[in-house]
């Protein structure tokens, strides 16, 4: 019988923030059989695992949206970001002098600056022509660097985005990706799950549905092993849209990704990465705009990236007596139960809500304390604040579009 190996274990347990002596008091283990399990002395099956997450509460309550969201990729434009130095420190929370530099062609840039996958882009010559354009892109793992920046703030996405959204309005969002994780549902429980070879099937049989996306496609593998009658699964990935769109959806087997990865068997993948599928949406130029710019405004993730599948991609199981297509009950087990979101593909104009939005999040806390503090010692700092702000150019032109009521956005 397959063994988790004592590394995965370790990591496992390092996952609960517990310590070896807690742990093996929560799954009720001697400490020293626990020990021995991450020593690698005695050998943990995966039987034994799957009691030993159970006693944990894990595989309890899985209601029927079983998605964990997260953002997978990200690239904003700055069309003149002059101080990068108060950049990195103001938003990234980490100092310029932690990156290194060096020359790219990259996206027709020419400068590149790299904290591990966290990359800015500007040009050598910037002081010279005059040219402060300046791209941040996270990958995947860059974002994952990122959250570890934003977890030491105590800071989240949302908070993250609209801090730069609100401080540098002219900001474009070039891409965004985010991920779907369908987490699994444990041991016995494998045929609740979608099967990305089913949804297949569906196409074929015109049981889905997509609404503006015009194609899709299909790849996938595997490899025969040292034994003739195995196969080793690469997973299946069904793509949704072009790379050259503005919209684009990959769904795939993420638990055979992640074995393969790790060079760990699919059962130990899923008890110890608990993902089965993962759906990726990956958008682009003003469709990522549009998301970002409604997550900021306090709506949750995975419910915009639902209502944005849920709009594209319709998945039906046969139809009903009465002629009536059926609604494919898993999907809608993921998907359903929120209303399909469409994104403007149009530049949105300027709403007085976005600023005030900011204030609310941003800075109400402290000009509350501000005010009582000026209560307290007699002073007037609230006035100060509010005597050294200046209305700006653009500023002035907002004024007078709100007075004359035009192309004002309520």
């Amino acid at each position: 019988m397959t063994k988790i190996s004592p590394f995965q274990i370790k990591n496992f347990r390092k996952q609960t923030g517990l310590s070896q002596k807690a742990f093996a008091q929560a799954v009720s283990l001697p400490i020293r059989t626990y020990r021995s399990y991450e020593s690698g002395e005695r050998g943990l099956t995966i039987d034994k695992f799957r009691k030993l997450k159970e006693k944990l509460g894990y595989y309890q309550g899985c209601h029927k949206n079983n998605l964990r969201a997260h953002i997978d990729y990200l690239r904003l434009t700055f069309p003149s970001l002059r101080d990068l130095e108060t950049f990195c420190e103001n938003f990234l929370f980490c100092h310029l002098s932690e990156f290194t530099d060096q020359e790219t062609r990259l996206m027709n840039y020419t400068h590149l600056w790299q904290r591990g996958n966290i990359w800015i882009f500007d040009f050598f010559d910037k002081s010279v022509t005059n040219n402060y354009q300046t791209c941040l892109q996270l990958s995947g793992q860059g974002c994952r660097e990122m959250e570890l920046l934003l977890e030491h703030k105590g800071i989240s996405w949302q908070t993250f985005l609209q801090n730069i959204l609100y401080a540098y309005q002219d900001v474009r969002v070039k891409r965004l990706d985010i991920a779907l994780d369908e987490l699994y549902k444990g041991y016995g429980h494998d045929e609740e799950h979608i099967q990305i070879p089913k949804l297949i099937d569906k196409l074929y049989a015109k049981e889905i549905v997509l609404d503006t996306i015009r194609k899709w496609n299909i790849t996938g593998g595997g490899s025969f092993t040292d034994n003739d009658d195995m196969e080793a699964n690469h997973g299946l990935s069904l793509y949704f849209g072009s790379r050259q769109s503005q919209l684009y959806f990959n769904f795939y087997e993420k638990r055979y990704e992640i074995a393969r990865m790790e060079n760990i068997s699919l059962e130990e993948s899923l008890e110890i990465f608990g993902i089965w599928n993962r759906y990726e949406l990956r958008f682009s130029d003003q469709k990522a705009q549009g998301v970002v710019e409604e997550y900021i405004t306090g709506v949750d993730l995975g419910e915009i990236a639902r209502g944005i599948v849920n709009k594209e991609i319709q998945v039906y199981d046969g139809v009903t007596r009465f002629g009536a297509y059926k609604p494919y009950e898993k999907w809608q087990e993921l998907f359903g139960g929120v209303e399909p979101l469409k994104l403007s593909t149009s530049p949105q104009p300027y709403s007085i809500e976005r600023t005030i939005r900011w204030l609310t999040y941003q800075v109400a806390n402290s000009l509350a304390l501000v005010s009582e503090a000026d209560k307290i010692m007699q002073t007037e700092y609230m006035k100060m604040i509010q005597n050294s702000g200046e209305i700006t150019d653009r500023g002035e032109a907002i004024l007078r579009l709100l007075k004359t009521n035009k192309h004002y956005e309520h």
